[in-house]
């Protein structure tokens, strides 16, 4: 059954090469994009996000974690350096290994919810070999989630992220249910638009805030095929982008926001392990504890052109959600 899932969730995915008609329509409509910018008075707010997780995420070969307890004594350096605030989604069984540090970085920073233990809270993935978790599994990790916070003197989260981005309607009346305000679960590598919705609906309190993706999207060729992509404002990409492109695509970002009526924002997404050396694997050849420094150079780079106000998710979230 989970492989009948898989195929279907392939043959359904709008990057593949017999959906470049609709993309191509799509880049025509974004061309009339005017060169909207922010009002000198207005700032750019923006969420730095990480996903405190198992090293490498779904593609670990085994449940370690060495990397998260470095990153989490590098952070406070960090954040004064660029002066931010920052949102850590940290796995529901790595918050009592954790918790000391992480009660210790609550005072300044946001600590929300990034599943149980890296399994999927919606439907299958082709990419993905795991299996979805049933409804009734996602209710009892969800409440050990939170019993955990409970006992380690943290505040109850109100942000959620999904491991990989897989998400359902029923995961979110569950987070509906627990209190959650925030979801940032929209698979933004499927061309979700950077703006907040209300996915359950208009009275829902869950808003969903996706990590940034630029609206219009790229075509590139692989195995001699088109196949869609769409940059995404994480580490990776950042990390092998140059600064004239970041800059255009903050551009592109911030003028389709004001456009459709959003206040202009960004919401970064990355990962403790992207922050120590990796050897062994090309595609993860951009970790490098020398991405500290980058994210630096990258936000004040930012700095020089706007005026940057860094928030917390449940920050954002009441921000947008009141326009």
């Amino acid at each position: 059954m989970n492989s009948v899932a898989r195929l279907f969730d392939l043959l359904c995915d709008p990057r593949m090469p017999y959906f470049i008609p609709c993309v191509k329509l799509k880049r025509r409509r974004g061309k009339t994009l005017s060169d909207a910018e922010i009002p000198s008075e207005s700032p750019l707010l923006v969420a730095l996000t990480f996903d405190v997780e198992y090293d490498f995420g779904s593609s670990a070969k085994e449940a370690s974690a060495d990397a998260v307890e470095p990153f989490l004594h590098q952070l406070p350096a960090l954040a004064r350096e660029i002066q931010a605030v920052f949102t850590l989604f940290v796995q529901g069984d790595l918050v009592g290994r954790y918790g000391e540090l992480l009660l210790n970085l609550q005072s300044s920073h946001e600590i929300g919810l990034h599943g149980y233990a890296h399994e999927l809270w919606g439907k299958a993935r082709w990419f993905l070999p795991h299996k979805p978790v049933s409804y009734k599994s996602r209710r009892g990790l969800l409440r050990r989630s939170l019993k955990n916070f409970t006992d380690n003197k943290l505040a109850p989260p109100v942000s959620f992220r999904a491991p990989d981005l897989v998400a359902n309607a029923d995961t979110l009346r569950l987070l509906e249910e627990h209190g959650f305000l925030v979801d940032s679960s929209a698979p933004v590598y499927r061309g979700t638009l950077p703006l907040p919705a209300r996915s359950l609906g208009p009275s829902s309190p869950i808003l969903s805030i996706p990590i940034t993706a630029a609206p219009v999207p790229r075509i590139h060729l692989r195995y001699l095929l088109p196949f869609t992509a769409y940059e995404v404002f994480n580490m990776a990409w950042l990390a092998t982008t140059s600064d004239q492109q970041l800059l255009d695509f903050v551009a592109e970002v911030v003028s389709f926001q004001i456009q459709n009526g959003a206040k202009p924002h960004l919401v970064f997404l990355a990962h403790p392990w992207e922050f120590r050396e990796c050897t062994g694997e090309k595609r993860l050849g951009y970790c490098s504890e020398d991405n500290y420094e980058l994210l630096r150079r990258k936000m004040q780079l930012l700095k020089g052109r706007y005026q940057l106000q860094y928030v917390g998710m449940k920050e954002l979230a009441h921000t947008l959600g009141n326009e």
